[in-house]
């Protein structure tokens, strides 16, 4: 009996034994496989370079005189035609306190003819509301965008909005007394202001800006083709040349030049035949311009100035100068995977070597052969390689393996270790 119940013993003990080596190496198993698995997706990223340089534009600088208070009368980018009266130069400050007296006026008539021809009733209101709402909302745009100019015209118009809304629901039967009143001394200012401003006119037509800064004879058109890397970066504005008048902006084209290293440049020539390059500022505009490679400078030190023309949207840059921005020439698309996990399968005697990723298919890793067409820094694109069947074609949220011990196609993702993911 003894021997017997020793035997059991010594058995029971090998069987706790074997189980806890058995477990033991399971645990570190699955603590050690480094089994992972990402999602593969539709990726689609652009191709693009980082340029520092100057917008230029055929303008020339409006003549202020010996005005000393000069106010503008068009908005920013507005076409201007021949001879056409762009801003007005006041005598002294109290000409200027007399035409900002005679716009109050005129706008405190604008408001009572409104209240006077628009009916009271809820539809009237309702629609002034829905004015006042979009107004608001153009406001804030123009805030975002850094556009003061557009702002200080869009506050305007709120400001106008809000004051019709108020005169909307109120007693009618005095406007018409009020507004005569109004009149006269609107006539009344007229020609007392008349007498104290010079108006200043379009010598030809084109677009007013309101600013100046002194690079509108200094960068030109025709100054493009001697720019150099270091030409540009050493270019300093005319003061001199600023004018309170604000300027006047030519034609329909517009210039972007920016300096580039040389093999880049190369790269942008072979590029922008087969695809078009569009020109993103990174701060104040929110589009983008298609734009051409006009020409390309001398080569300075391994670099040289390219030169970008636009002939479109020119009213939108009539405040930019130098500006940072993006030009894109071109983009891809693809399935994006780790560069981890792409892999080879081993070639038969009459067959070459296959690349691919392994997916997780139910409980099975198979293997899916895909074709690499673009490589970044730790993704590839790919795309299903043709000979791939449906079924084994690679798509948009497959779950690929990036890592995995002992990896094969068919392999049965069933255990401890294959948890870990």
């Amino acid at each position: 009996m003894n021997t017997r119940g020793l035997g059991f013993r010594l058995l029971v003990g090998l069987l706790v034994l074997l189980s806890s080596v058995y477990f033991g190496v399971q645990t570190v198993r699955y603590f050690a496989d480094p089994f992972s698995t990402t999602a593969v997706w539709l990726y689609r990223f652009e191709e693009s370079v980082e340029l520092n340089g100057c917008v230029i534009r055929e303008e020339a600088a409006l003549p202020a005189g010996d005005g000393a208070f000069i106010r503008s009368g068009r908005a920013e980018g507005e076409r201007v035609s021949v001879h056409g009266a762009v801003a007005r130069v006041y005598a002294d400050q109290a000409a200027l306190n007399m035409q900002t007296e005679m716009d109050a006026v005129e706008r405190r008539l604008e408001q009572l003819r409104y209240a006077r021809d628009t009916a009271t009733g809820a539809e009237v209101s309702s629609q002034m509301d829905s004015q006042i709402f979009q107004c608001l909302l153009r406001y804030r745009a123009a805030l975002s965008a850094d556009r003061l100019d557009r702002a200080r015209e869009e506050g305007s118009q709120l400001r106008t909005l809000i004051l019709k809304r108020d005169y909307a629901p109120a007693d009618l039967n005095n406007l018409d007394m009020e507004i005569g009143e109004l009149e006269n001394s609107l006539e009344t200012l007229r020609d007392r202001t008349e007498r104290e401003v010079r108006k200043i006119t379009a010598s030809r037509s084109g677009l007013y800006s309101s600013v100046t800064d002194g690079y509108e004879a200094v960068l030109t058109p025709e100054t493009l083709r001697d720019l150099t890397p270091s030409g540009l970066a050493a270019l300093d504005p005319d003061e001199q040349a600023i004018s309170p008048a604000g300027k006047m902006v030519y034609g329909d084209a517009w210039y972007y030049a920016a300096a580039l290293p040389t093999d880049r440049i190369e790269e942008l020539r072979a590029r922008a035949v087969s695809a078009p390059l569009l020109l993103r500022f990174t701060r104040g505009i929110d589009r983008d311009f298609p734009v051409e490679l006009y020409l390309v400078g001398e080569e300075e030190n391994g670099r040289a100035v390219i030169v970008l023309r636009c002939q479109e949207y020119l009213s939108d840059v009539t405040l930019l100068r130098r500006q940072k921005a993006l030009l894109v020439y071109g983009s891809r698309e693809g399935l994006r995977v780790p560069r981890e996990a792409l892999r080879l399968l081993p070639a038969g005697e009459d067959e070459e070597k296959r690349q691919g990723v392994y997916c997780v298919m139910g409980t099975e890793a198979r293997f899916k052969p895909v074709e690499v067409f673009y490589t970044g820094e730790d993704f590839l694109l790919v795309r299903a390689a043709p000979e791939a069947s449906d079924i084994l074609r690679v798509r948009a949220g497959d779950e690929v393996i990036v890592r995995a011990r002992d990896l094969y196609d068919g392999k049965i993702l069933t255990g401890l270790g294959d948890m870990a993911r």
